[in-house]
């Protein structure tokens, strides 16, 4: 069947106003040429719409069942429509953020309530996951944002530093070393170390590595933890010690102290990273992004490269 959506239209307008005058006046269209598009409805459709007669149009049976479902059919379609406007300027739709252990006890929590706040038909869904598989999922599409520890330098994406982290040494509490000010990276090197798992934390087990050789020992790692309060729980049951960056949660936690570390030390970054293509495209990324810069700066953080050069907005 050849019928379009100016049949449903034309039909639903006499329908409703029982009156091809009334119809014709309502959308527009000559009275001749709505008559003719009712015809050919009816023809295509094999059924009869109207009853006619000098005075008085009425709906047959068929025609008030076709209604119904015609008026659905529209109503479907502005729908459809209004929720496609609205899904490409960002007010609905989905982001996906990729996070690792850094970045959820950091800014990230405030960074989704806000946008949550302000965006409150955006789906927010958190994928855990290590830092390169982050950055294949943004790659890949399967991510928008990715926040992570180390730069990436593919050519595709954008970056911008929304956290930097001082480490500091944490000890069980009963530790020979707990009464000390300020540690030196020296004064660790016959410690067993608790580490995050080699999988998901490569990239920080190098960190930590390569700060232990420049001061002359290789970390003796006894254990290692999924996540940043595995690792805690087993320096706070005495296990070993841990070189960790340095968080305000860490503070509050029973059974380990919290020392600084005398040395000038690497900074660990904490960045957010996205497709600058699909930025340009999805605006959902663009308002995450802005919403980030908002919290980052609140934070007293200075973004090292503004967000509209980094994104090639202007």
């Amino acid at each position: 069947m050849r019928i379009e959506l100016r049949h449903l239209k034309a039909f639903c307008a006499v329908a409703e106003e029982l009156s091809f005058r009334g119809a014709s006046e309502r959308i527009g269209v000559a009275q001749p040429a709505l008559s003719r598009t009712i015809k050919h409805l009816e023809e295509e459709a094999g059924v009869t719409l109207f009853e006619r007669t000098t005075r008085v149009t009425s709906l047959t049976e068929a025609g008030r069942a076709f209604l119904s479902r015609s008026q659905a059919i529209l109503e479907s379609l502005d729908d459809a429509v209004d929720l496609a406007r609205r899904v490409q300027s960002g007010i609905t739709g989905e982001v996906r953020v990729g996070f690792n252990d850094f970045a959820i006890s950091g800014l990230l929590p405030e960074t989704v309530r806000q946008f949550r706040a302000a965006y409150p038909e955006v789906d927010v869904k958190l994928v855990d996951s290590p830092t390169p598989e982050m950055l294949s999922m943004v790659l890949d599409g399967a991510l928008e944002v990715a926040f992570h520890t180390g730069p990436s330098h593919h050519s595709d994406l954008d970056q911008i530093i929304v956290r930097k982290e001082r480490l500091v040494c944490v000890l069980p509490s009963s530790h020979r070393l707990a009464a000390q000010k300020a540690l030196s990276v020296a004064d660790l090197a016959n410690e067993y170390f608790i580490m995050g798992r080699w999988e998901t934390w490569r990239i920080y087990h190098r960190i930590i590595r390569d700060l232990c050789r420049r001061h002359g020992f290789q970390p003796r790692i006894i254990q290692e933890a999924e996540h940043g309060d595995g690792i805690m729980g087993l320096v706070a049951a005495e296990m070993g010690i841990t070189l960790y960056v340095d968080s305000e949660w860490l503070h509050f936690i029973r059974g380990i102290v919290v020392k600084p570390l005398r040395e000038a030390l690497p900074q660990i970054d904490t960045l957010a990273t996205w497709h600058r293509e699909r930025r340009a495209k999805v605006s959902t990324i663009d308002h995450f992004l802005q919403v980030t810069a908002d919290v980052v700066a609140r934070n007293g953080i200075e973004l090292e490269t503004p967000l509209s050069a980094a994104t090639g907005k202007r």
